[in-house]
Protein backbone atom coordinates (compact mmCIF):
# COMPACT_ATOMS: atom_id res chain seq x y z
CA UNK A 1 0.00 0.00 0.00
CA UNK A 2 1.50 3.47 -0.62
CA UNK A 3 1.57 6.14 1.62
CA UNK A 4 -0.64 9.05 0.68
CA UNK A 5 1.32 12.80 0.72
CA UNK A 6 -0.20 14.14 3.99
CA UNK A 7 0.55 10.93 5.69
CA UNK A 8 4.02 11.44 4.61
CA UNK A 9 4.05 14.73 5.33
CA UNK A 10 2.74 13.65 9.00
CA UNK A 11 5.29 11.22 9.30
CA UNK A 12 7.78 13.80 8.07
CA UNK A 13 7.53 15.43 11.98
CA UNK A 14 9.48 12.99 13.13
CA UNK A 15 11.26 11.18 10.48
CA UNK A 16 12.43 13.70 8.06
CA UNK A 17 13.29 11.15 5.36
CA UNK A 18 9.42 10.80 5.27
CA UNK A 19 9.53 14.38 3.46
CA UNK A 20 11.59 12.69 0.32
CA UNK A 21 7.52 11.02 -0.67
CA UNK A 22 5.59 13.93 -0.08
CA UNK A 23 8.52 15.75 -2.29
CA UNK A 24 8.38 13.11 -4.88
CA UNK A 25 4.46 13.37 -5.52
CA UNK A 26 4.31 17.34 -5.42
CA UNK A 27 7.71 18.25 -7.08
CA UNK A 28 6.62 17.91 -10.57
CA UNK A 29 3.58 20.00 -10.21
CA UNK A 30 4.84 22.45 -8.13
CA UNK A 31 7.53 23.29 -10.94
CA UNK A 32 4.94 23.48 -13.68
CA UNK A 33 3.34 25.68 -11.34
CA UNK A 34 6.14 28.19 -11.44
CA UNK A 35 6.95 28.03 -14.85
CA UNK A 36 3.62 28.65 -16.18
CA UNK A 37 3.68 31.73 -13.76
CA UNK A 38 7.15 33.13 -13.94
CA UNK A 39 8.01 31.92 -17.45
CA UNK A 40 11.36 31.24 -16.48
CA UNK A 41 12.62 27.97 -15.99
CA UNK A 42 15.47 28.95 -13.40
CA UNK A 43 13.02 30.94 -11.48
CA UNK A 44 10.71 28.77 -11.19
CA UNK A 45 13.46 25.75 -10.30
CA UNK A 46 14.54 28.16 -7.09
CA UNK A 47 11.20 28.89 -6.24
CA UNK A 48 10.52 25.22 -5.89
CA UNK A 49 13.68 25.07 -3.79
CA UNK A 50 12.87 27.61 -1.74
CA UNK A 51 9.34 26.45 -1.58
CA UNK A 52 10.26 22.95 -0.10
CA UNK A 53 12.63 23.62 1.81
CA UNK A 54 10.52 26.33 3.49
CA UNK A 55 8.23 22.77 3.88
CA UNK A 56 10.52 21.00 5.35
CA UNK A 57 11.77 23.66 8.06
CA UNK A 58 7.92 24.02 8.43
CA UNK A 59 6.85 20.49 8.57
CA UNK A 60 5.73 20.16 11.75
CA UNK A 61 3.39 23.30 11.54
CA UNK A 62 1.20 20.40 8.92
CA UNK A 63 -2.31 19.71 10.74
CA UNK A 64 -3.62 18.18 7.94
CA UNK A 65 -5.15 14.77 7.43
CA UNK A 66 -5.85 14.61 3.59
CA UNK A 67 -4.08 14.96 0.55
CA UNK A 68 -5.50 18.20 -0.37
CA UNK A 69 -4.88 19.59 2.63
CA UNK A 70 -1.54 18.85 2.35
CA UNK A 71 -0.72 20.60 -1.28
CA UNK A 72 -2.92 23.44 -0.14
CA UNK A 73 -0.63 23.81 2.59
CA UNK A 74 2.36 23.42 0.23
CA UNK A 75 0.80 25.73 -2.54
CA UNK A 76 0.04 28.38 0.23
CA UNK A 77 3.79 28.51 0.79
CA UNK A 78 4.01 28.56 -3.03
CA UNK A 79 1.96 31.54 -3.01
CA UNK A 80 4.11 32.95 -0.72
CA UNK A 81 7.48 32.56 -2.05
CA UNK A 82 5.86 33.87 -5.68
CA UNK A 83 4.06 36.72 -4.28
CA UNK A 84 7.82 37.82 -2.54
CA UNK A 85 9.33 37.30 -5.92
CA UNK A 86 7.13 39.63 -7.72
CA UNK A 87 7.59 42.16 -4.99
CA UNK A 88 11.04 41.80 -4.85
CA UNK A 89 12.45 40.64 -8.25
CA UNK A 90 14.38 37.98 -6.67
CA UNK A 91 14.04 34.61 -5.14
CA UNK A 92 14.76 34.52 -1.60
CA UNK A 93 16.40 31.45 -1.10
CA UNK A 94 16.73 31.77 2.80
CA UNK A 95 15.43 28.31 3.77
CA UNK A 96 17.98 26.28 1.20
CA UNK A 97 20.84 28.18 2.95
CA UNK A 98 20.19 27.50 6.44
CA UNK A 99 19.54 23.65 5.47
CA UNK A 100 22.92 23.88 3.35
CA UNK A 101 20.70 22.93 0.41
CA UNK A 102 22.85 23.02 -2.97
CA UNK A 103 20.33 23.26 -6.01
CA UNK A 104 22.31 22.11 -9.07
CA UNK A 105 22.12 24.06 -12.34
CA UNK A 106 19.44 23.13 -14.61
CA UNK A 107 20.85 20.90 -17.64
CA UNK A 108 19.60 21.99 -21.34
CA UNK A 109 17.72 18.39 -21.46
CA UNK A 110 16.03 19.44 -17.80
CA UNK A 111 15.56 22.93 -19.07
CA UNK A 112 13.83 21.48 -22.35
CA UNK A 113 11.56 19.04 -20.42
CA UNK A 114 10.53 21.88 -17.95
CA UNK A 115 9.39 24.25 -20.44
CA UNK A 116 7.87 21.35 -22.36
CA UNK A 117 5.51 20.36 -19.31
CA UNK A 118 4.79 23.93 -18.68
CA UNK A 119 3.93 24.50 -22.36
CA UNK A 120 5.30 27.53 -22.00
CA UNK A 121 6.00 27.81 -26.04
CA UNK A 122 2.39 28.03 -26.66
CA UNK A 123 1.77 30.28 -23.65
CA UNK A 124 4.04 32.58 -24.82
CA UNK A 125 2.62 32.75 -28.37
CA UNK A 126 -1.26 32.99 -25.97
CA UNK A 127 0.42 36.01 -24.16
CA UNK A 128 1.72 37.54 -27.29
CA UNK A 129 -1.78 37.71 -28.98
CA UNK A 130 -4.02 38.61 -25.98
CA UNK A 131 -1.32 41.57 -25.87
CA UNK A 132 -1.68 42.61 -29.00
CA UNK A 133 -5.02 42.43 -28.63
CA UNK A 134 -5.49 44.76 -25.75
CA UNK A 135 -6.85 48.54 -26.56
CA UNK A 136 -4.43 50.63 -27.39
CA UNK A 137 -3.94 52.87 -23.88
CA UNK A 138 -3.76 49.85 -21.96
CA UNK A 139 -1.53 47.99 -24.14
CA UNK A 140 1.25 51.01 -23.78
CA UNK A 141 0.75 51.44 -20.48
CA UNK A 142 1.39 48.07 -19.64
CA UNK A 143 4.21 47.63 -21.76
CA UNK A 144 6.26 50.95 -20.43
CA UNK A 145 5.23 49.01 -16.74
CA UNK A 146 5.95 45.31 -16.85
CA UNK A 147 7.85 45.31 -20.57
CA UNK A 148 10.50 48.33 -19.66
CA UNK A 149 10.15 48.23 -16.07
CA UNK A 150 8.86 51.98 -15.90
CA UNK A 151 7.47 53.22 -12.67
CA UNK A 152 3.76 54.22 -12.56
CA UNK A 153 4.96 57.45 -12.11
CA UNK A 154 7.07 57.54 -15.66
CA UNK A 155 4.07 55.78 -16.79
CA UNK A 156 1.69 58.51 -16.28
CA UNK A 157 4.53 61.19 -17.38
CA UNK A 158 4.76 59.34 -20.64
CA UNK A 159 1.16 58.88 -21.48
CA UNK A 160 0.16 62.14 -20.36
CA UNK A 161 -1.95 61.13 -17.49
CA UNK A 162 -2.42 60.97 -13.88
CA UNK A 163 -0.43 58.00 -11.39
CA UNK A 164 -3.96 56.39 -10.75
CA UNK A 165 -5.24 56.48 -14.81
CA UNK A 166 -1.75 54.96 -15.23
CA UNK A 167 -2.24 52.03 -12.53
CA UNK A 168 -6.09 52.10 -13.95
CA UNK A 169 -4.39 51.09 -17.15
CA UNK A 170 -1.71 49.03 -16.12
CA UNK A 171 -4.65 47.05 -13.85
CA UNK A 172 -7.44 46.31 -16.91
CA UNK A 173 -4.58 45.10 -19.30
CA UNK A 174 -3.17 42.40 -16.65
CA UNK A 175 -6.72 41.66 -16.21
CA UNK A 176 -7.56 41.33 -19.94
CA UNK A 177 -4.48 38.69 -20.00
CA UNK A 178 -5.25 36.74 -17.12
CA UNK A 179 -9.25 36.34 -18.35
CA UNK A 180 -7.89 35.60 -21.89
CA UNK A 181 -5.60 33.05 -20.24
CA UNK A 182 -7.82 31.60 -17.94
CA UNK A 183 -8.87 29.07 -20.06
CA UNK A 184 -5.72 27.81 -21.12
CA UNK A 185 -3.43 27.56 -17.84
CA UNK A 186 -2.86 24.70 -15.61
CA UNK A 187 -4.30 25.35 -12.10
CA UNK A 188 -3.22 24.49 -8.59
CA UNK A 189 -4.96 21.58 -6.38
CA UNK A 190 -6.44 24.74 -4.26
CA UNK A 191 -7.29 26.74 -8.01
CA UNK A 192 -9.25 23.86 -9.19
CA UNK A 193 -12.75 23.29 -9.17
CA UNK A 194 -14.42 20.50 -7.45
Amino acid sequence: MTRTTATSLRQARDRPAAFVDFYEAQARDLLVFFARRTFDVEVARDLTAETFAQAFEHRRRFRGTTDAEAAGWLYGIARHQLSRYARRGAVSRKAIARLGIEVPAVSEDDLERIVELAELAQLRQQVAAAFAELPPDQHEALRLRVVDERDYGDVATILGISEQTARARVSRALRRLADSLDTTTTTSPMEATP
